[in-house]
Protein backbone atom coordinates (compact mmCIF):
# COMPACT_ATOMS: atom_id res chain seq x y z
CA UNK A 1 0.00 0.00 0.00
CA UNK A 2 1.77 3.07 -1.30
CA UNK A 3 1.75 6.35 1.53
CA UNK A 4 0.06 9.18 1.03
CA UNK A 5 2.77 11.96 -0.02
CA UNK A 6 2.27 15.46 1.73
CA UNK A 7 1.69 18.30 -1.13
CA UNK A 8 3.31 20.33 1.62
CA UNK A 9 4.61 20.77 4.91
CA UNK A 10 4.37 23.76 7.30
CA UNK A 11 7.34 25.28 9.66
CA UNK A 12 9.04 22.47 8.60
CA UNK A 13 7.08 19.96 10.73
CA UNK A 14 3.08 19.75 10.25
CA UNK A 15 2.32 18.23 6.74
CA UNK A 16 -1.23 19.26 5.12
CA UNK A 17 -2.33 17.00 2.11
CA UNK A 18 -4.36 18.74 -0.06
CA UNK A 19 -5.87 22.63 0.53
CA UNK A 20 -9.02 21.64 2.05
CA UNK A 21 -6.93 20.51 5.00
CA UNK A 22 -5.07 23.10 5.06
CA UNK A 23 -8.59 25.41 4.98
CA UNK A 24 -9.62 23.25 7.11
CA UNK A 25 -6.87 23.92 9.78
CA UNK A 26 -6.89 27.45 9.63
CA UNK A 27 -10.74 27.43 9.68
CA UNK A 28 -11.23 24.96 12.71
CA UNK A 29 -7.84 26.00 15.15
CA UNK A 30 -8.25 25.00 18.73
CA UNK A 31 -6.52 25.86 21.57
CA UNK A 32 -4.23 22.92 21.81
CA UNK A 33 -3.35 23.18 17.64
CA UNK A 34 -2.63 27.09 18.12
CA UNK A 35 -0.38 26.30 20.85
CA UNK A 36 1.39 23.74 18.85
CA UNK A 37 1.28 25.96 16.01
CA UNK A 38 2.91 28.75 17.48
CA UNK A 39 5.68 26.07 19.23
CA UNK A 40 6.38 24.93 15.54
CA UNK A 41 6.51 28.49 14.18
CA UNK A 42 8.63 29.88 16.79
CA UNK A 43 11.04 26.52 16.55
CA UNK A 44 10.87 27.40 12.62
CA UNK A 45 11.58 31.15 12.63
CA UNK A 46 14.75 30.29 14.82
CA UNK A 47 16.17 27.67 12.89
CA UNK A 48 15.72 28.95 9.35
CA UNK A 49 14.48 32.68 10.03
CA UNK A 50 11.89 32.60 7.54
CA UNK A 51 8.10 32.17 7.00
CA UNK A 52 5.99 31.59 3.61
CA UNK A 53 2.63 33.49 3.36
CA UNK A 54 0.52 30.42 4.53
CA UNK A 55 2.67 29.94 7.75
CA UNK A 56 2.50 34.06 8.67
CA UNK A 57 -1.53 33.49 8.43
CA UNK A 58 -1.71 30.20 10.30
CA UNK A 59 0.69 32.55 12.83
CA UNK A 60 -1.24 35.61 12.66
CA UNK A 61 -4.48 33.59 13.42
CA UNK A 62 -3.43 31.76 16.16
CA UNK A 63 -1.99 35.22 18.11
CA UNK A 64 -5.28 36.30 17.70
CA UNK A 65 -6.88 33.25 19.19
CA UNK A 66 -4.41 33.34 21.98
CA UNK A 67 -5.53 37.25 22.21
CA UNK A 68 -9.33 36.61 22.39
CA UNK A 69 -8.86 33.79 25.16
CA UNK A 70 -7.24 35.68 27.37
CA UNK A 71 -9.38 38.55 26.85
CA UNK A 72 -12.18 36.11 27.72
CA UNK A 73 -11.10 35.30 31.62
CA UNK A 74 -11.67 38.68 32.45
Amino acid sequence: MEQKQPVGVLFGSIPFYSTEDLTSLIDNLDEKQTKHIITQSLQYAYKSGIFNLLESELVSKSVRILNNNDLDQF
